[in-house]
């Protein structure tokens, strides 16, 4: 892996280097470097939000194949709701939190919690098993079991 800032000898700087010669504060370049960094996180998941609303496509339970629109919460955690609008579909909405996972939505209209607060099992939620991002096929199977 080669180094492209001018501290490696490459020649662009770094972030906080390019900060530091535009006279931004330290305080200010700390928070806009983490928030890119979530930024990245975001854009790196979301080939595989893709792939899981292709397969929830193929199962039949949502209308459109389309990727879902990542949120940012906080400025530092990523999150994902993908709505199932079939009427055969095990859950209203299926919501990805890159800190926790897949669980369902009880709701279509607002399946992201407030400031993405973990919701507690029961009441149309339930945690999906298979870690953090299992492949999409694993996703749908897990749908259709109850005993996750």
């Amino acid at each position: 892996m080669s180094c492209r800032t001018r501290a490696c000898g490459g020649g662009r700087p770094s972030p906080a280097e390019a900060a530091a010669q535009l006279g931004y504060p330290a305080g200010q370049v700390r928070r806009a470097t983490a928030r890119a960094e979530t930024v990245l996180r975001a854009r790196r998941a979301a080939p595989y939000l893709a792939g899981v609303a292709t397969a929830l496509h193929r199962a039949g339970w949502a209308t459109t194949e389309a990727a879902p629109e990542v949120q940012l919460p906080g400025d530092d955690r990523v999150v994902a709701a993908l709505v199932m609008d079939s009427d055969r579909a095990p859950a209203p909405a299926l919501v990805w939190d890159e800190r926790y996972g897949w669980r369902t939505a009880a709701s279509r209209r607002h399946p992201i919690t407030k400031g993405a607060v973990l919701p507690s099992e029961g009441e149309g939620v339930r945690y999906l098993s298979g870690g953090i991002a299992p492949p999409p096929g694993d996703v749908v199977t897990a749908l259709t079991t109850t005993d996750a």
